[in-house]
Formats: C-alpha cells, sequence, structure tokens
C-alpha cells in the first residue's frame, strides 16, 4: 500500500471533532493504520494551515489552544511527521514568539539544518539570530 499523508481536514476533523462522522472515519482509520503497524505522514504545510484554520473565526482557538492541540496530537505513534524535530519546536515556541507559525517554522528549520533564513521581514530579522536582510 502507498504511503499516507494527511492533509489539513484530517487534522481539523481530529482535533474539533467536527463533523463527528468525518471524525469517526479518520479516526478508525488510524486505528487501522495503528494494528497494522502503519503511519500516517503529516507535511509542516498543513500543520501551518491547521494552525491558520483553528485561529480563525471558525474555530477561535488561540494561538496556545491551537499549538497545544496539534502537538498532543502529533504525538500519538501513529503519526510520522516530516521534519519532526522542527516541526514540534516550532508548535512548542510559537505562542510566544508574536509571528506567524510557517515563519516560527522557517527559523526552527533552519536550525535544524544548519541554514540562514533570508528575508525583508523585520520582525522576522529581529527575532531569528541568523536571519540574513538583503541590502544589510
Amino acid at each position: 500500500m502507498a504511503r499516507l499523508i494527511a492533509d489539513t481536514n484530517v487534522l481539523l476533523r481530529l482535533v474539533t471533532r467536527v463533523p463527528e462522522s468525518m471524525f469517526r472515519a479518520v479516526r478508525d482509520l488510524l486505528l487501522e493504520l495503528e494494528e497494522k503497524g502503519r503511519r500516517m505522514h503529516v507535511h509542516p504545510m498543513h500543520v501551518a494551515e491547521a494552525v491558520y484554520v483553528l485561529e480563525g473565526e471558525v474555530y477561535g482557538l488561540s494561538p496556545e489552544e491551537a499549538a497545544r492541540e496539534l502537538a498532543t496530537l502529533l504525538t500519538a505513534r501513529v503519526f510520522e511527521p516530516l521534519d519532526e524535530t522542527a516541526l514540534m519546536r516550532s508548535l512548542e515556541a510559537y505562542p510566544g514568539m508574536g509571528l506567524d507559525f510557517p515563519d516560527v517554522f522557517l527559523l526552527a528549520w533552519a536550525e535544524e539544518t544548519g541554514a540562514r533564513v533570508v528575508s525583508f521581514d523585520r520582525k522576522l530579522s529581529r527575532v531569528g539570530e541568523d536571519v540574513i536582510v538583503p541590502g544589510e
């Protein structure tokens, strides 16, 4: 069977449990995967989108709540997040950084891989130690 990758809606159903029928369907799939020793991959892009949606008008979660719910979810054995170390560090740091989640992840990923971030975002350059601002 091909590798499975969760999209944002799968993450949202698991966190919100709404609608219940979709929550149950994805929960049952995950239980089946776990029984078979299989895992579902999660891309950081979909976690970022889930953070954005969870904090939006429909669900109204705080950054702390969104990050906590997703971090808890992603620690389940059935999930295999891509760039897991940077992703989990990002979820932990995000609520207190005053940046959008994708920027927090970018800083963590750069640090994890030994890269430097290039950005014109002044806020990002004030927070990140190794941010290059072109022209400066």
